[in-house]
């Protein structure tokens, strides 16, 4: 059926269509449901890939597609968003900061898309965009939120936070698929941890939670990476 053809590009036209939306709302100072946009388009990029593969509906134009879409989401909005938020004195070097999210997310991407497999795969070299995307949404969540109940100071942060964002997704560091690792949980472990998150989300302030979640898987494969290398140089 032709709807099972223009499934997955429906769900990427809805990723840009977050991304951009993402872009107005920080035009008008809604900078908290700016970056909820940014993790809206996350979902639809995860979802857009599942529909490829669910409906074997992939292709070179979907790929090309996702990546357009990807760059504006997770390179161009974010950056946008915190630039939204620069304090007027750190505005210039703030902006040349932020201008490396989304010229990274060119590069890493362009980069993906000329690598021999683009299919299944259970990792990535450097930061997937997707990730660095969520990260920076979840930044700018938590620097919202710290803004309101009285810790001030964190807005000179944001560029710092995601110029090392961008580093990592051009870096070639080794990244499991998130997928991936959620699949090796198991039901009874994932549902635990989907109902704890939930949980957690209700009770507590969702915005530390999703900047522990997405930081986390950020930062653990660098950190990994530079342990290695301690132990080898530790064992030479």
């Amino acid at each position: 059926m032709t709807w099972r053809k223009h499934a997955p590009s429906i769900a990427t036209l809805g990723n840009l269509a977050a991304g951009v939306t993402a872009c107005m709302l920080a035009t008008r100072g809604r900078v908290e449901a700016g970056a909820l946009m940014v993790l809206a388009a996350v979902l639809l990029d995860s979802l857009d890939g599942a529909l490829a593969r669910t409906l074997s509906a992939e292709s070179d134009f979907g790929a090309e597609l996702d990546s357009l879409a990807d760059v504006v989401s997770f390179g161009v909005a974010p950056a946008v968003l915190a630039g939204s938020l620069l304090p007027e004195e750190f505005a210039g070097m703030g902006w040349l900061l932020l201008l490396s999210l989304p010229v990274c997310a060119a590069v890493r991407l362009a980069r993906f898309n000329l690598s021999v497999d683009r299919g299944e795969h259970v990792g990535f070299a450097g930061l997937p965009s997707t990730g660095a995307g969520a990260g920076a949404a979840s930044a700018i969540l938590l620097h919202s939120h710290l803004h309101q109940i009285g810790v001030f100071g964190t807005g000179a942060l944001l560029p710092w936070a995601m110029l090392l964002l961008a580093v990592l997704m051009v870096s070639r560091v080794p990244y499991r698929h998130a997928g991936q690792i959620v699949g090796r949980l198991g039901p009874v472990p994932l549902a635990l941890v989907t109902a704890t998150f939930i949980l957690g989300s209700a009770l507590w302030q969702y915005q530390y939670l999703f900047a522990a979640l997405t930081w986390g898987y950020a930062l653990a494969a660098p950190l990994q990476v530079a342990r290695e290398k301690i132990r080898a140089v530790h064992h030479a």
